[in-house]
């Protein structure tokens, strides 16, 4: 019996997994005058069981993808709840609830991503670069894309987004696979 055994090259790290998208973003900003970045307290249920403080420059880092400013840091949001917020506070995908500030915008992911630039991340599944003319899987398919090519969100549908290609062709992609991770970034 042959066994064949594969061993990565050395130095050679897999590429880090694509971030879950919640239900929107938390922009946690800094205080004005702020040296620091702000200090999350974590709680099991809202207001009940703390867990800890955690500074939200440690959380993942979403400004890769979203391109938000360098004192902002955004945060998946899973739930809502009485003024809480569900956020995702490590790369394991652990979540725990919040109490934001006023200075902390939350935004749905149809207010956010309308009207931004924006690029499919390279190492997709070939489906994910085939833009439809409609926002459903049998749509007609138009020509495939490459992650080079710009796209301005129009719309958003659920997990679809409808873009201006080029400044030429309307079409549909996904935004999130069925994982619910993002297969897009902004520019």
């Amino acid at each position: 019996m042959l066994f064949i055994l594969f061993v990565p090259a050395a130095g050679a790290a897999p590429p880090p997994p694509r971030p879950d998208t919640g239900i929107g973003a938390l922009l946690v900003r800094a205080a004005p005058g702020a040296t620091t970045p702000p200090v999350l307290v974590l709680y099991r249920e809202p207001g009940i069981g703390r867990i800890a403080e955690k500074n939200v420059a440690a959380c993942p880092n979403l400004a890769s993808i979203l391109k938000t400013p360098a004192d902002e840091f955004p945060l998946v949001v899973t739930a809502l709840k009485d003024g809480w917020m569900r956020v995702i506070y490590d790369d394991a995908g652990r979540a725990a609830w919040v109490e934001p500030f006023r200075r902390w915008p939350y935004l749905r992911w149809d207010e956010f991503l309308k009207g931004k630039q924006a690029l499919l991340l390279r190492g997709l599944k070939k489906s994910h670069y085939v833009p439809r003319s409609g926002p459903d899987e049998s749509a007609p398919e138009l020509e495939p894309l490459t992650p080079e090519r710009s796209l301005r969100i129009l719309e958003v549908a659920g997990d679809r987004i409808r873009v201006l290609i080029d400044l030429t062709v309307i079409g549909w992609l996904r935004w999130r696979d069925e994982d619910g991770r993002f297969l897009i970034t902004l520019e």
